[in-house]
């Protein structure tokens, strides 16, 4: 059984060193071959990443890296899931370049068991009931899953 909880955040600015990061990830988006890229709001996610405790974090669909390089900036111990190979080997030199820890792995999240306290996922519309389900499925009692349907609909689903 899950519950939904709808957020509503008042986003703060980025510290320069996550500005730089975002910039560099968006940068490197630009130079890759995929379609209907829609970034997250950053200054949003951070916020909203900043709030919730630490822990191990998984990013379902994790493109470049942006979002999970913030959670590591943030302390947690965070990977991303990633099914395109050109944008997993983009988040590892982005990560790279910042001197982070994080790690992205090519693979369908649909497929695959990870283990996490916070997973976060900005799906695309038509697979979120799937991907909630999934998250029920595999994922163990008190961890959540965050959907970022855009920076004035994020979702908390605690399992």
């Amino acid at each position: 059984m899950a519950n939904e909880i709808i957020l509503t955040l008042s986003p703060i600015t980025l510290p320069a060193r996550a500005r730089e990061f975002v910039d560099a990830g968006l940068a490197r988006a630009k130079s890759i071959d995929w379609f209907d890229f829609v970034p997250s709001d950053y200054d949003v996610v951070y916020t909203l990443l900043m709030a919730l405790a630490r822990g191990r974090f998984c990013e379902w669909g994790s493109g470049v890296g942006i979002v999970t390089g913030l959670a590591e900036m943030l302390g947690y111990t965070a990977q991303g899931i990633e099914i395109h190979e050109p944008l997993v080997k983009a988040s590892h030199d982005l990560f790279t370049q910042f001197g982070l820890q994080a790690r992205t792995e090519v693979g369908d999240y649909f497929e695959r068991i990870d283990s996490a306290d916070l997973y976060f996922s900005y799906c695309w519309p038509g697979v979120v009931e799937r991907m909630q389900d999934r998250f029920l499925e595999i994922a163990a009692p008190g961890a959540r899953l965050i959907v970022y349907y855009g920076p004035a609909d994020i979702r908390w689903i605690v399992k």
